[in-house]
């Protein structure tokens, strides 16, 4: 299709271009004259030769000569032009784009409608085959807003780009739209057979994309129809190809061979022919294609299912370094409360043996040497008065010495008598008074907000260990038991009491 549009572009700038004698009668200069014989030659080998490699050079040689010569202007806007179209039949789009660049200025510059409309026509094709977008559509629309008003191939051309253009961005429906509005202006214009045939072949090739072989049929049908008396092979060479595919394509072997001896004659009437794959070898062409599809899906799957593979043997290895380090840590955790174990089973054994070392010594076979009498009991009475008026023994530091230096007697004869009234060694006498203390503390909402551990230390034991023990001794229960009874002893007593009341 790209092909029917450079040449019918071609075409025009020669049917539009003005020679040199037809231009207004002034003098040339030899360099100027000599130019002119350039661009007539470049001419010549359009029409005679159709050799475009060596027009392009005779093209470019009087470009180069040519620019900034105003007498000049109109034989360059032609090359621009020329030159233009010959690089987009090319392939180079690049070079396109700059001589239609070049060639729309002057044409503006020059008042000539039709090559304005040439040079952005063309602009915008070569823009949407270097698939800039874009920038089509922008060249398009002032392709429309120039010269819509002036002629109805303004149009025509502006439907052919955005169609295609939308149709290299998968815009599916709004290139089929544009595509039967081109047709629309062809027919009603009553346009070339060449510019009719251009929107059909497009229309074929958008049902092609979307996977409906009989509407392209269709098209394709209406389009050789108007081309089939054509004498020039280069148009219908593209659609007989696409007639010949199709045929195989649906199984019409009969059509398929008959366009496939029209493909090829009209492939060696041309310059440069380019032969292509024979019916009888379609089939097996499109088998190895479908084979190569399947091989490549494949591999896509089996890169996909190494990826999986991959990901997930990482995790794992994740997962087992993080299980490690969790069983250690439980392990180290583990150690450490056996060793806490063991320190607090070795201090309770010092605690028992400490207690027994006091009982010793306290002397408890002589405590019947110390009689009872008035002045025993005074002594003793005085011990209690010390330890209950003051709250020194609440300090974990108070003990024998303190009572000692309070009464203003011997260590010996304090123990003795302590023992001989209260049954208990002196550590065991301070310790049931703290213990005293510790039961109003439980109970008391100011410490409430303490642990078990804190309400000993603050009754002057030194570790909590040495509390829960001694507190279980003289009470019988644990600190927390002690705490639990008496709350619901109290909550028990508060309906009685409200009941009385």
């Amino acid at each position: 299709m790209r092909r029917i549009i450079i040449f019918l572009l071609i075409v025009i700038s020669l049917t539009l271009t003005p020679t040199a004698g037809a231009s207004s009668p002034q003098l040339f200069t030899d360099r100027q004259s000599e130019l002119l014989d350039i661009f007539n030659s470049a001419e010549q080998t359009i029409r005679r030769d159709g050799n475009y490699s060596r027009a392009l050079e005779q093209y470019l040689a009087f470009i180069r000569g040519a620019e900034g010569d105003a007498k000049l202007e109109r034989q360059l806007l032609t090359a621009y032009i020329s030159v233009a179209v010959i690089y987009g039949s090319f392939n180079n789009t690049d070079n396109a784009i700059t001589y239609n660049k070049l060639a729309y200025p002057l044409a503006k510059k020059l008042g000539n409608r039709e090559f304005t409309e040439l040079a952005l026509t063309n602009l915008a094709q070569s823009y949407k085959d270097k698939r800039k977008f874009a920038a089509a559509d922008r060249t398009a629309d002032r392709l429309m807003a120039e010269c819509d008003r002036l002629s109805h191939t303004a149009s025509f051309h502006y439907s052919i780009i955005k169609g295609e253009t939308a149709h290299l961005q998968n815009l599916h429906s709004d290139a089929l739209r544009h595509f039967r509005n081109a047709d629309s202006i062809a027919r009603r214009e009553n346009l070339s057979p060449y510019e009719q045939s251009a929107p059909l072949s497009l229309i074929a090739k958008h049902y092609r994309t979307v996977g409906k072989p009989d509407s392209q049929l269709v098209y394709l049908n209406r389009s050789w129809a108007l081309l089939e008396d054509s004498h020039d092979p280069q148009p219908k060479t593209e659609i007989a190809r696409s007639l010949m595919i199709l045929h195989t394509r649906l199984g019409n072997l009969a059509e398929a061979r008959r366009f496939q001896d029209i493909y090829f004659g009209l492939t060696d009437s041309l310059v440069n022919p380019v032969h292509f794959l024979s019916v009888s070898t379609h089939d097996s062409q499109q088998r190895i294609a479908a084979k190569g599809t399947e091989i490549e899906l494949l591999n896509r799957t089996a890169s996909l299912l190494r990826l999986i593979i991959g990901i997930t043997a990482a995790f794992l290895i994740l997962t087992l370094i993080f299980l490690y380090f969790i069983l250690r840590q439980k392990r180290n955790v583990t150690a450490a409360y056996k060793a806490l174990y063991e320190k607090d089973r070795r201090l309770m054994a010092l605690h028992d043996r400490t207690e027994q070392s006091c009982d010793n010594s306290d002397g408890c076979d002589n405590d019947t040497q110390i009689p009872d009498n008035e002045q025993n009991r005074d002594l003793y009475n005085r011990i209690v008065s010390t330890i209950e008026s003051s709250a020194e023994y609440l300090n974990a530091d108070f003990g024998l010495s303190n009572i000692v230096t309070a009464v203003g007697s011997n260590a010996t004869y304090v123990s003795r008598v302590v023992k001989r009234y209260s049954g208990q060694n002196v550590p065991s006498f301070i310790n049931e008074y703290r213990v005293r203390e510790a039961c109003r503390r439980l109970l008391d909402d100011k410490y409430g907000n303490l642990t078990f551990g804190a309400i000993g230390e603050s009754v002057g034991f030194s570790s909590q260990v040495s509390f829960n023990r001694t507190f279980k001794k003289v009470t019988g229960l644990t600190p927390s038991l002690y705490r639990k009874m008496a709350e619901a002893d109290r909550k028990e007593s508060e309906p009685n009491r409200d009941s009385e009341l």
